[in-house]
């Protein structure tokens, strides 16, 4: 039982760990004019983003359910709502960079780079780092339910 948990918790944080590197990523590649190749970067790490959120969800789940401390710890503690919420505000900040980068594949030019206007370059980006700042909380929340808040 001890070693499904200590499982599940690593699977958790593997997937957080590789979740925020592909924000970094995402972060690091994002040019307000992309190359060919570094546009399809941007696509790859971006698809892998939406990937790692499902799977932080599904072990996260599954810590829920069969880790050692059960549903009743987690829903009835305020701090374990607020990490949900501090998710959910990153997932949907992650929605229209990605309908953008989607979008901009009409927009590619015969070398295959992709330029964008300086209000739509400065808008993705200014969600690139809002999710960040959020994401960088959600540890915080992880810490205080480790030590008992």
């Amino acid at each position: 039982m001890v070693a499904r948990d200590a499982l599940l918790h690593y699977a958790h944080f593997a997937c957080i760990f590789l979740l925020a590197s592909l924000l970094a990523g995402e972060l690091f590649l994002f040019r307000k004019t992309l190359p060919a190749g570094m546009f399809r970067q941007l696509q790859i790490v971006d698809r892998w983003y939406g990937i790692l959120a499902g799977l932080v969800i599904l072990t996260g789940l599954s810590l829920l359910f069969f880790g050692l401390k059960g549903p009743a710890f987690y829903t009835h503690n305020p701090v374990f709502w607020t990490k949900m919420a501090l998710f959910v505000i990153v997932a949907v900040l992650s929605i229209a960079p990605t309908v953008a980068y989607l979008n901009l594949n009409s927009r590619v030019t015969a070398d295959g780079s992709v330029t964008l206007a300086d209000a739509e370059f400065g808008r993705i980006r200014g969600l690139l780092w809002a999710q960040v700042c959020v994401f960088a909380l959600i540890p915080l929340c992880a810490a205080f339910m480790a030590n008992g808040l």
